[in-house]
């Protein structure tokens, strides 16, 4: 039982008030000399700060117990070691809430239900509020302490000592409790405390019961300290500490349903830190609406991208140095996807980050790589195994880029630990997977991320093209690539097919009228996916664009530079469908002001196009048949 649960028992269970009962040979605080200079003992207020070691000694066994006392936040924290054995606790007045630490286990209590697991003490302040109390500040609330002398020295330290003295009824001992604090008149501390140039160096605990047994325990303070030697890190857990059954005081940040970032993730093993381990760098698209995911890695130092269709249960690998590309039906198991029976599904946004199926709760405000963090931590099955996981994302008093900038969701670290086998040993250990997030940006999907042309050259394809007015050339330019997105999803619709059978668009632009052509490859076979409903094959998809153009106007939707939806229109009987190959990837036709009216130029560009399709169509004839080879384009 460490001294502040002593401090407990005495002052509050046993302080009868019955001196009549007491051995008063042994303690008689009534019949001491009157204290000729008035000393009193110094006290702390409730809302102060203090830290202290303490060491109890009692039949042979020593006990540590250092404290740290803070009245301002409400909250007590003590780490005691006793026969190897260490524990922290962690006791927040504020929510009610008591923490037992031992190594990487931990129980959550309330604090009401407990006080006699914690050093600390409750009173109702004159607010009626419940608030955290010293035990020493307790101790002098409730008993009466009369001044002794100050002859004596602890550790060499000259003291003035105070004594009280009360009856256990229960087990029927007197008890002699002698308080030993620095004389201010002949000794000074480490740390000279404003109005408290007295500290406290050692509290003794005599018992002795009718049978004329006696006992003594020694409580000695050292490295007393007003305030606290606490990075905002040490008032919460530590890494990798999970609390089954502690309420979450803070709810889980949204997770937008389309972004990017990169990702320094790090392995290591917590029993091996500096042994073994490595270090891979990854970026990775998301877009739960459409239903893809780009995944940028590198395997044996080559560059390799994912592309996950979970349209059509599809999984694009390509090399990005050669170009080359399979195509793979999609399995479970990466952090994008899911299994629902023999169906693989993308993982929505709060199950991307593994908050699903997870006991959380929060942590508190931390700092992660010295920028100021929400920490949450729970547990979860991950690939059948116990996972403890913690999210750091930045606090909403944080900005990424512009100080005027509104907040928006970033997290920075997820911490995976899991057991494994430790490479090269039969031993399991805790594996420690830590994704470092970087650049983590909310938008809109980038079309042109997630081209799969190289993965389907030899597949059968359509090239067309629709006209615009050019009177919204300043908008597309401005906005190329969420306007691209914006036409990819309108001719699907239209089309009904999938979103990655279609190119992003190639623009001509002239006075009065703007070229978009682009490519709709045929559907490919499926994954363990449900069939999409909108996916016909290239003929049925052509005539469907064929029917919409002959009697209206195409919309697309995107977003301006201010995050307004702004709609452009593909003018209705404007599709060409007559070519048979993409020869050309863009054209560019600035202001031409050549004495040609726009149709005239109009005219130019489609006659542009079909060369560069005829051109086109000859080189991949010959590349097909390996008469020469031709670069891929990504």
């Amino acid at each position: 039982m460490n001294f502040m649960l002593k401090i407990l028992c005495f002052f509050v269970l046993y302080s009868s008030g019955i001196f009549a009962q007491q051995d008063l040979e042994f303690c008689d605080i009534n019949n001491l000399p009157a204290d000729p200079l008035q000393l009193k003992i110094p006290t702390l207020n409730d809302t102060d700060q203090y830290q202290a070691v303490l060491e109890r000694n009692d039949f042979g066994v020593t006990e540590e117990i250092i404290e740290f006392f803070d009245g301002k936040a409400n909250l007590g924290i003590a780490i005691t070691t006793l026969a190897g054995k260490i524990t922290r606790s962690y006791a927040n007045f504020l929510r009610n809430e008591l923490l037992l630490v031992e190594g990487k286990k931990c129980s959550y209590r309330k604090l009401n239900e407990s006080y006699q697991l914690t050093p600390f003490f409750l009173i109702i302040d004159d607010q009626g509020k419940e608030h955290i109390v010293s035990p020493l500040n307790l101790a002098l609330k409730n008993l009466k302490f009369v001044y002794t002398g100050s002859s004596s020295l602890i550790r060499g330290i000259p003291v003035n000592e105070w004594q009280t003295c009360t009856f256990n009824k229960i087990k029927k001992e007197t008890i002699k409790i002698t308080l030993s604090y620095s004389n201010d008149k002949k000794w000074s501390p480490a740390q000279i405390i404003q109005d408290f140039p007295s500290i406290p160096v050692q509290v003794l605990i005599e018992t002795k019961n009718q049978n004329g047994d006696y006992k003594s325990e020694y409580f000695s303070i050292f490295k007393y300290k007003h305030g606290i030697d606490l990075e905002i890190e040490d008032y919460f857990l530590p890494p990798g500490v999970f609390c089954p059954g502690l309420p979450n005081s803070s709810p889980l940040p949204p997770i937008p349903k389309s972004f990017s970032f990169a990702n320094q993730l790090v392995e290591t093993f917590e029993d091996v830190l500096d042994k073994a381990g490595r270090v891979d760098r990854i970026r990775e698209e998301y877009d739960f609406e459409a239903k893809i995911f780009r995944y940028d890695y590198d395997i044996k130092n080559t560059p390799t991208t994912e592309i996950h269709d979970f349209n059509t249960g599809l999984n694009y690998i390509k090399n990005r140095l050669t170009g080359d590309c399979k195509i793979e039906k999609l399995k479970g198991g990466s952090p994008d996807s899911q299994k629902n029976g023999t169906l693989i599904e993308i993982r929505d946004p709060v199950a991307f980050f593994d908050f699903d199926n997870a006991e959380i709760h929060f942590v508190g405000l931390k700092r992660t790589d010295g920028i100021l963090a929400n920490i949450w931590i729970g547990k979860k099955k991950i690939n059948g195994q116990d996972a403890i996981i913690e999210w750091h994302f930045l606090s909403q008093t944080w900005n990424k880029t512009e100080w005027t900038q509104k907040y928006e969701t970033t997290p920075l670290k997820i911490i995976i630990f899991t057991p494994a086998v430790i490479p090269g040993t039969n031993i399991t250990g805790t594996a420690k997977f830590t994704n470092n997030i970087f650049y983590f940006r909310e938008h809109e999907l980038n079309i042109y991320d997630f081209n799969i042309r190289p993965c389907l050259e030899d597949r059968p394809r359509q090239t067309l093209s629709i006209s615009i007015s050019s009177k919204y050339k300043n908008v597309i330019e401005s906005n190329l690539p969420s306007f691209s997105r914006g036409f990819v999803m309108a001719i699907k619709d239209a089309a009904r097919i999938t979103i990655l059978r279609i190119t992003p668009p190639r623009l001509a632009f002239s006075k009065d009228i703007i070229i978009a052509s682009f490519n709709i490859f045929e559907r490919s076979e499926y994954g363990d996916v449900i069939i999409p409903k909108d996916d016909v094959i290239l003929e049925d998809a052509v005539e469907n664009l064929k029917k919409y153009f002959a009697q209206n106007q195409l919309e697309i939707k995107f977003f301006d530079d201010f995050k307004n939806i702004v709609s452009v229109y593909g003018l209705s009987k404007s599709l060409n469908d007559h070519f048979e190959s993409d020869g050309i990837e863009t054209i560019r036709i600035g202001n031409i002001d050549n004495g040609f009216s726009g149709i005239s130029i109009a005219i130019i560009v489609i006659v542009v196009l079909i060369m560069g399709s005829l051109i086109g169509l000859l080189l991949t004839i010959l590349h097909k048949y390996k008469k020469i080879k031709l670069p891929l384009v990504n």
